[in-house]
C-alpha cells in the first residue's frame, strides 16, 4: 500500500461493463469497467441503502451512471454525485489505477 492506494482485485477478474462489488476496509464498493476505464464508487444507496451493484448502468460518452434498483436514484459513476433522487447526498468516490494487474483503489480527497 503507498499512498493509500489499496489493492481490490486482478484487473482480469474485473469483468467488462459488468457491475462488481468489492470491499476496501469495512466499505462497500461498486467497480465497474468500461474499456480502459474503471470506475468506483460506494455500492450503498444514499437513499434507503440499496445495492447499487444490482442497478442498470448507463454509459454514453463520457457520462456514465448507475440506477439504484429500489427507488430510482441516479449517480455518476465519475463523483458519485446524485444525478437524479429520490436520493440526496452523493456516494462517495474512489480513485481507480492498474498496477502489475492489480486495481487499485483510494478515496477522493
Amino acid at each position: 500500500m503507498d499512498e493509500g492506494w489499496v489493492g481490490v482485485m486482478t484487473l482480469d477478474e474485473l469483468r467488462e461493463r459488468r457491475s462488481t462489488r468489492v470491499m476496501l476496509g469495512d466499505d462497500p464498493v461498486m467497480l465497474y469497467r468500461d474499456g480502459e476505464r474503471i470506475f468506483a464508487i460506494g455500492n450503498r444507496c444514499t437513499h434507503q441503502g440499496a445495492p447499487l451493484d444490482r442497478g442498470p448502468v448507463r454509459v454514453s460518452g463520457a457520462f456514465a451512471t448507475v440506477t439504484c434498483q429500489v427507488h430510482g436514484s441516479m449517480f455518476r459513476l465519475d463523483d458519485g454525485a446524485v444525478a437524479r433522487g429520490p436520493a440526496q447526498a452523493p456516494v462517495p468516490a474512489y480513485e481507480t489505477r492498474v498496477t502489475d494487474g492489480i486495481v487499485e483503489l483510494r478515496p477522493r480527497s
